[in-house]
């Protein structure tokens, strides 16, 4: 994710009455360390878990708790709060409070301020499982997600402060601040539908040993980020990995070559961006229907060859589609992904070298070369996020030619 969009934008931070508001110190940190201007304004409940000091100390600014306290008093406060800033992020964001803003309700500044709100709006609730769960808790969430500017994330599962177990839990700081730098960067993917995929297959040699590779899936992760960032409607095929935040996208799972052929070709037709990242197992043992014992000094295996998902999907993608694959190659980098891109038809390659010195498997940056039929990028030493972001500029630009909009 791109956390440089954070970067200067005034963010109105409204914090309630509830005992996760500790975790929104720890958003405010955040966020003010992404370079944001945050303003704090909480209920006079708010004040029950975290005091004024702490905010005025950790965003540099007084906090705002009544209706008429105001930093200027030539203007009117909750206008100016809700009209010049760029996002207003509520966290943690309580029954009361999400039943005021579904209906309208501007009784304290907090709740005044959603009711004149022209900037986006994220809400991040947090209470009870009960509470949650409650069908006029629910109503309201769907009024507010249905109303233009509102986005309300949906609360995590655990432990909570009654002492039971279950779903309320307020997101974690870090995915509050992943879901706002989203709701603020530029959306060119708007209205592109994409499939990625990343990870390992695992090919079984009997019911408890297989074989596999060291892709660990984590560029797949930036690229489904970066795509859903950008506007895209994403849908992240993980091959035996799993991320570990997910900020609304679609995620499916798999987990042989065989089980992933079979789910890449079920929905890459409705893709307009396919993106392979997942390293398939060319072959696959013929697996033994019980456990393999100890016991021979070496054993045979006998390998089957596996789907080319890759070039098998050059008949399963739609006209237009934009496709793009990795290369990880050990020798003759550039030749033998040129050599791959047009064997398998695709619109981008990128290539990256392994070696005993380096390999890109699970690690935070690459190198790589973005290869078409008429071009190479060389980009060295980039995080994982980085080439993400850069790719799906790539894929967006590529898609446009391909429709005659650029």
């Amino acid at each position: 994710m791109n956390f440089d969009v954070l970067k200067d934008k005034n963010v109105l931070m409204i914090v309630s009455g509830g005992i996760a508001a500790y975790k929104s110190v720890l958003l405010l940190r955040e966020l003010t360390n992404c370079g944001a201007s945050v303003q704090v304004v909480g209920t006079e409940n708010s004040l029950n878990f975290v005091g004024k000091a702490t905010w005025e100390a950790l965003s540099g600014r007084q906090p705002l708790f009544g209706t008429f306290e105001t930093p200027d008093s030539s203007k009117i406060t909750h206008i100016t709060l809700a009209q010049d800033v760029d996002l207003i992020i509520a966290a943690p964001a309580t029954a009361n409070i999400i039943a005021k803003a579904a209906c309208g309700i501007a009784d304290d500044l907090a709740t005044s301020i959603f009711a004149a709100a022209t900037a986006p709006v994220l809400i991040a609730p947090a209470m009870n499982s009960a509470m949650y769960r409650n069908p006029a808790n629910l109503k309201n969430i769907e009024t507010l997600q249905g109303r233009p500017g509102f986005h309300v994330m949906a609360p995590a599962s655990g432990a909570l402060a009654c002492g039971s177990d279950g779903i309320g839990r307020m997101a974690e700081p870090h995915e509050i601040t992943v879901e706002a730098a989203g709701l603020l960067s530029p959306k060119p993917a708007r209205g592109t539908s994409w499939l990625v995929t990343g990870g390992a297959t695992r090919e079984y040699i009997d019911p408890v040993r297989f074989i596999s590779n060291g892709s660990s899936g984590r560029t797949a992760f930036e690229i489904a980020d970066a795509a859903h960032a950008a506007g895209g409607e994403v849908t992240l095929l993980g091959v035996n990995a799993e991320p570990a935040f997910n900020p609304g996208y679609t995620f499916l799972k798999s987990s042989t070559a065989a089980e992933t052929a079979g789910i890449v070709k079920e929905n890459v037709r409705n893709a307009d961006i396919f993106i392979m990242t997942a390293a398939i197992a060319d072959y696959s043992p013929v697996k033994a229907p019980s456990k393999i014992k100890k016991g021979e000094a070496s054993i045979s295996l006998t390998l089957d060859k596996t789907t080319d998902i890759l070039a098998a999907s050059a008949d399963w993608t739609k006209p237009g589609a934009v496709r793009i694959g990795f290369a990880a190659e050990t020798d003759d980098l550039e030749k033998n992904a040129l050599a791959k891109l047009k064997r398998k038809k695709l619109d981008l390659i990128v290539a990256n070298r392994v070696s005993d010195d380096f390999s890109p498997f699970g690690s935070e940056s690459n190198s790589v070369l973005f290869i078409t039929e008429n071009s190479t990028e060389e980009f060295k030493n980039i995080t994982k996020c980085k080439l993400a972001q850069l790719l799906v500029e790539r894929a967006v630009a590529i898609y446009r030619v391909k429709h005659g909009n650029d």
